[in-house]
């Protein structure tokens, strides 16, 4: 028996609310599907091109789609003789010591540039090829890092890796290596490799600063070879502690380029994007699963979260026609009904992971103005509480997706908003 497609009512293929990142490689979630910031690829292609060598920030708010830019820069770059890969490094591993952190983010740019030659040049032989691969075989990166596999390397790794060389080894070998790997790439033929370093998503300051100390402890040894190009992405606070925190590091990255939302329009040419990419059968016309109406509301509701919106959608018409039959005529669902269905799912959700106590707070915070900016004095004076019990409803608000830290202005207070998830089971 074939299983059930609710989707197929729309002549759709499978879900076009997919949160995953875009990628190159896949073909569910191709890269030919990225909509607007022509003006930010521009920026960051520009400076790609016009160095020998380069370091980029990309900042904004979790879910505005700031992975998805870099990943489109990274294709474009590639189309124009960059060496790169979809692999994503992470900077800020935590567990280890100064020196040690700087070793693993260290070996995790030599792994990357080593996948990068690999995927574009998959017969490399010689000297420089074959010391990068004993050195990064040997790398057992803790707490999800790289790990082996039978093409070379892949994402995964485990808590229970061990680091194979001895400490301090990498530090000592590494620079060289990566230096040398990256010569051997351009003379191959490559204009330059391009990596992606990302992970910097709602940190705390302090995990920030280490971050930065991180980068710090490297800049020399790895950051400023000719022919590598790095792009750091993550929320703006984050990003902007790691970059401009230390000297050394603001002296050598350019000013962080924050992302601004999507507008309505482009959020709009998105989804039919998708709905086009995904038609089930071409003779047939694709249909919306949702009214305009619903896109624009959810859009207000989320500003700029497409993440969070395009999971809102996916929750809210998957609750909707669980139990519809195939081949019904459906229509589009509309507001009402979507955001009936949304609330009583968010409610129960939020409630059982917050508990009473925490849930209670979010419906005062609503009385004044769901989509009112907070700062914890005014939420000591508006909940009847201690400081220290809005900072620990705060953190645990923060936790569950219920509310979000907006970016840092010079020393002004910590400011707090309610997301669209709390939006709407409110």
């Amino acid at each position: 028996m074939a299983l059930p497609n609710l989707w197929g009512l729309y002549n759709l293929r499978s879900s076009p609310f997919f949160q995953a990142t875009l990628r190159a490689d896949s073909p569910v979630t191709p890269l030919r599907l990225f909509v607007g910031r022509q003006r930010e690829r521009q920026l960051l292609l520009t400076a790609i091109g016009s160095s020998a060598a380069s370091r980029q920030a990309v900042a904004g708010r979790p879910g505005i789609g700031k992975t998805s830019l870099v990943q489109t820069v990274k294709t474009d770059a590639q189309a124009e003789g960059y060496w790169s890969s979809d692999a994503i490094i992470p900077i800020s591993a935590k567990g280890a010591g100064a020196e040690g952190a700087s070793e693993q983010l260290l070996g995790q740019l030599l792994s990357g540039v080593y996948d990068a030659v690999l995927a574009n040049c998959p017969t490399a032989a010689g000297p420089e090829v074959e010391a990068a691969q004993q050195l990064v075989r040997s790398i057992r990166l803790r707490g999800g890092g790289l790990t082996l596999s039978a093409f070379g390397l892949g994402v995964g790794g485990s808590q229970s890796e061990s680091v194979a060389t001895p400490p301090g080894a990498l530090l000592l070998d590494g620079p060289r290596v990566l230096r040398d790997l990256i010569r051997y790439a351009i003379g191959q033929g490559a204009r330059g490799i391009v990596l992606h370093l990302n992970n910097l998503e709602n940190l705390s300051e302090a995990d920030a600063s280490q971050a930065a100390d991180r980068l710090r402890g490297i800049r020399d040894q790895a950051l400023l070879h000719d022919g590598l190009h790095l792009i750091v992405v993550g929320t703006t606070d984050a990003v902007w502690t790691v970059v401009q925190s230390h000297t050394q590091i603001r002296s050598v990255f350019s000013h962080p380029l924050v992302l601004e939302p999507l507008a309505l329009g482009d959020v709009e040419q998105l989804l039919a994007n998708r709905y086009e990419a995904l038609q089930l059968d071409p003779a047939r016309p694709w249909r919306s699963p949702v009214e305009a109406a619903v896109v624009k509301r959810l859009y207000e509701l989320f500003r700029g979260d497409l993440r969070g919106m395009l999971k809102a959608l996916e929750d809210g018409i998957t609750a909707l026609l669980g139990l519809t039959s195939a081949g019904v005529d459906v229509a589009p669902v509309g507001l009402d009904d979507l955001l009936l269905t949304l609330r009583q799912r968010n409610q129960v959700e939020l409630q059982e992971q917050l508990g009473d106590t925490a849930w209670e707070r979010l419906p005062a915070w609503a009385g004044v103005d769901a989509g009112s900016i907070q700062t914890q004095a005014e939420l000591v004076e508006l909940w009847q509480v201690r400081q220290l019990t809005v900072s620990q409803s705060l953190q645990q608000l923060i936790k569950f997706g219920a509310v979000e830290v907006l970016p840092r202005r010079g020393r002004e207070a910590i400011q707090y908003l309610m997301t669209g998830t709390a939006g709407l089971a409110l």
